[in-house]
Order: structure tokens, then sequence, then C-alpha cells
């Protein structure tokens, strides 16, 4: 099968909400791109693909609390409480959102040194640098 997906997908735990019109759906990442991500939530979501919702992904307080990563998406499908979403109207040069979300692909225990080099590439393409 050919992989269609532009950036590399890292896998991670962080625990997640996603807002939706005042209701609160809580769960966990399943893995992250620099395009979206895959989401695992404790309840079956009834979102129809197009809905917009705010992502909060929680950071660890590393050393000092921080807030959490907050990510304007909008659903791409959605299989019992498996949801995946695509990212949407963030700022990514002011919100420090590239620097989290490289934190985020590379902290996983499993990622080795290739998976960590590959995630460098995606982000000089992603940032247009060489």
């Amino acid at each position: 099968m050919t992989e269609l997906r532009q950036f590399y997908r890292a896998p991670s735990s962080k625990r997640v909400e996603l807002v939706h019109h005042g209701e609160c759906l809580t769960g966990s990442l399943e893995n992250i791109s620099f395009n979206g991500a895959l989401l695992h939530l404790r309840h079956a979501a009834a979102l129809p693909g197009g809905t917009g919702c705010l992502l909060r992904i929680h950071l660890d307080p590393d050393p000092n609390f921080r807030p959490p990563l907050q990510i304007w998406t909008e659903v791409v499908h959605v299989n019992d409480e498996l949801l995946g979403v695509k990212f949407v109207d963030h700022d990514v040069d002011g919100s420090g959102c590239i620097t989290i979300l490289m934190e985020l692909m590379r902290e996983e225990p499993d990622q080795d040194q290739d998976n960590v080099d590959r995630i460098r590439g995606y982000l000089a393409d992603y940032c247009n640098t060489p």
C-alpha cells in the first residue's frame, strides 16, 4: 500500500480534550503530525466530518507548568472511539506550535535516531528551509 501522508505520524500518549459547542470529550493522542492527529476518546464521538473543534493537548510540566497546547481542528474521520482531525487556522509562528509538536514527536521512548532524523527532515520541508 502506498503511503499518502505528507508528514510522519509519531506515536504519543498525551492527554487530550476535544471541545465542540461547550461539550468536552476526553482521551489521549494515538499519533500526531504537523497536519493532524489521531485521538483515542474515552467515549464514541458523534461528530461528523467537517466539524470544527478545539483540541487541547496537555503537556508535561517540565520543569514548570505549561498550559495545554490549543489547536483549532476539523474532524476528518470517526471510527468508534478513534477520531482523526486535521489542524486548521493555527499560528505556527506565534504559538510555538512547531516546537511543541517536535517535542511531542520525539519524546516517546520508542523513537529511534532514524525517526528523529526523519522528523527533522519533515520539519525542514514544513518550514521550507534547506
